[in-house]
């Protein structure tokens, strides 16, 4: 049920290439991917009832628009769709590797990978019971604006809850097939039009349940919230950031855009670019729990242990029930990345296909990039691309 708000998706996309949007410059020592053996013709289970398929039927199916394997930090597989109609929402670009691509949720990850960066920077976080402390304190300790309006949703909700969508915010995701939800009016207010920062728009919304322990409801808010926050603990604007801690370090070889508000605050739930190669090299850096290339530790290998793995006492769990949960591939959720159940692999999602799926016990990245206007039956693709996925896993030795 990820991927029923439709008509918002297009909206996304038309605001994605229309608002203003912050550059993130490649890398200054830019790292080349280097190419091993190619992963050859294989057999993908595309159906779930053992109806097998090639690759290049599955990235029909699925609507495919880059697809790149990765694994032990070398390419072993990397296509783009023939069809130029696919992913053609920036109206322009034919997919390749020099095509900035947007990303939709997967942005999330990459907010919350910076946040983890700014709370080792700041903090001198270094193991997971300094960024467990520093995360149970409530977001107006951070952002002093919640603080002098304490009937926001946010100024009393510790980061931790935040992080794993647990806010107890009064939110709509999704709303009436995407029509009159408040992410709608995120889009149109903070990212199209501009008439409101994320600091104002935020602090508006109030608490939807009194509860503590408030059960898992997706919320845009809450990544765009982890996105201030994560400014503000850092004292700078997140795209400096993000080259700071990421694309320079990561070796990025092309530049990247993320959208932002009118006081240049990044959004930090969407509205990210970046080519398929660079969004393979941030994987390789969450794969590798905070290494850059060449060995550097950039962040506290502990950020990515709390932010990936569950943890004993915590309650990851999207209930059956949630429009968040696919009930034929059901995942739980941890500090925006998606763990799938009874396996050690996790993924950022974005919507209608956007993966950057790790598999930690085999050392492989895999990036797919699908086209935003093009996936219906979401669930069912989703289940699709995680059968290729483990099928690519299975092909090059776990």
């Amino acid at each position: 049920m990820r991927f029923v708000a439709v008509a918002i998706l297009i909206c996304l996309s038309v605001v994605q290439a229309l608002a203003e949007n912050s550059t993130i410059p490649r890398s200054a020592h830019r790292y080349i991917l280097a190419h091993g053996e190619s992963l050859g013709a294989i057999a993908i289970d595309c159906t779930g009832k053992g109806s097998k398929c090639s690759i290049s039927q599955f990235m029909k199916d699925a609507r495919v628009c880059a697809l790149l394997v990765i694994k032990k930090g070398r390419i072993r597989l990397e296509r783009y769709a023939e069809d130029p109609t696919y992913c053609k929402d920036d109206g322009a670009a034919p997919n390749g590797p020099g095509k900035l691509y947007g990303i939709a949720s997967v942005t999330k990850s990459i907010t919350s990978t910076l946040l983890g960066a700014a709370m080792a920077e700041r903090y001198h976080a270094r193991s997971a019971t300094d960024f467990a402390s520093v995360l149970a304190h409530p977001v107006k300790t951070f952002v002093p604006a919640f603080a002098r309006d304490p009937a926001s949703a946010y100024a009393d909700v510790p980061l931790d809850r935040v992080l794993r969508m647990r806010s107890a915010v009064r939110w709509s995701e999704w709303g009436w097939h995407g029509y009159f939800s408040d992410n709608a009016r995120l889009l149109s207010e903070v990212r199209q039009k501009g008439t409101q920062s994320v600091e104002d728009f935020a602090r508006k919304y109030r608490v939807r349940v009194s509860s503590a322990q408030s059960p898992f409801a997706y919320s845009a808010l809450d990544a765009a919230v982890a996105a201030l926050t994560a400014e503000r603990v850092a004292g700078r604007k997140l795209p400096v950031l993000a080259y700071q801690r990421l694309w320079n370090p990561i070796g990025a070889t092309s530049v990247s855009k993320w959208g932002v508000d009118k006081t240049g605050t990044a959004l930090g739930n969407c509205c990210f670019r970046a080519t398929v190669g660079d969004l393979g090299r941030f994987g390789m850096f969450v794969l590798n729990k905070g290494k850059a290339p060449d060995g550097t530790r950039i962040i506290p290998s502990a950020w990515f242990d709390l932010a990936t793995k569950r943890v004993n006492g915590a309650d990851d769990a999207i209930p059956q029930e949630s429009p968040s949960q696919n009930a034929s591939c059901p995942m739980d959720y941890r500090f925006f990345w998606w763990l799938r159940q009874k396996s050690s692999d996790f993924t950022a999602i974005g919507t209608d296909g956007q993966f950057i799926h790790i598999y930690p016990e085999s050392d492989i990245v895999i990036v797919q990039i699908s086209d935003w206007q093009g996936w219906k039956d979401g669930d069912r693709r989703e289940c699709e691309s995680f059968r290729a996925h483990d099928s690519f896993v299975d092909a090059l030795g776990r």
